[in-house]
């Protein structure tokens, strides 16, 4: 990296560390750290940052590039790749000289966030929405493809998922807002202290990489009539199964 590239990467740190740090939050901050993906290779992260919110760890890896030209297509599949493999990891490419059609497609394909030298202004809000969008879906989230139930209190979701009952480490998927609130209703969940969410791919991708840290399966519910009573037929999976199944690349 250039000069003006390490400058510019710099900017970026601070910016990033001021606006969180406004907001209490504990973080972690490294930059041009080695980070190691789920095959023990290692990575060199411009700026990686760690912090927990609402019971949830988040990595959060940011690539910063200052080349004359926009970030092409081939540098952006790199970077997904990359990421793709780091255990419970957001990944935020920076360039100062924006992206090439290609990329930019890429990138938003794969749910990556990617910000031009003008956006930066907008970092933190910009950050704040992943997190919220990871840890906190609101009512409008559609399921990509399933659909849970998460905690609540105080009217707001806690970011915890609730796990089937009688088994802590075990969340459950449905297809469907109607199966989810199914089964919401035979298991009579509390409506002030649970809902119904849709989980979305992002979020999908980071509690499917975060899942083994914590030793969390997930099962696949199906109603079903039996002996005229509403049951439920569970399928186990591991969370490389649904990562293989279910998540796009």
């Amino acid at each position: 990296m250039t000069n003006s590239g390490e400058s510019f990467e710099s900017y970026v740190e601070y910016v990033y560390r001021t606006l969180l740090n406004l907001h209490g939050e504990n973080i972690v901050v490294a930059r041009r750290a080695t980070v190691f993906d789920t095959r023990g290779n290692a990575y060199n992260i411009d700026v990686f940052y760690e912090f927990v919110t609402a019971g949830i760890r988040h990595r959060v890896a940011i690539e910063c590039k200052d080349t004359k030209r926009p970030i092409e297509r081939d540098e952006a599949i790199a970077f997904v790749g990359k990421i793709r493999d780091m255990p419970s990891t957001i990944g935020i490419l920076i360039s100062k000289n924006g992206f090439q059609q290609g990329a930019k497609k890429y990138l938003q394909d794969h749910g990556v966030t990617h910000l031009a030298g003008n956006d930066l202004p907008s970092f933190g809000s910009v950050l704040g929405k992943i997190v919220a969008t990871v840890a906190l879906p609101d009512e409008k989230a559609i399921g990509q493809p399933f659909w849970t139930i998460m905690e609540l209190r105080n009217s707001k979701i806690t970011g915890n998922w609730m796990t089937l009952p009688n088994n802590g480490k075990i969340l459950p998927l449905f297809y469907s807002r109607y199966q989810a609130q199914q089964f919401f209703d035979a298991c009579h969940f509390d409506a002030s202290t649970a809902c119904v969410r849709g989980v979305e791919q992002q979020t999908l991708r980071f509690v499917v990489s975060a899942a083994p840290d914590s030793g969390t399966n997930f099962a696949i519910l199906h109603p079903v009539e039996k002996d005229g009573s509403l049951q439920f037929m569970v399928i186990e999976y591991s969370a490389d199964e649904i990562r293989d199944e279910y998540l796009i690349s």
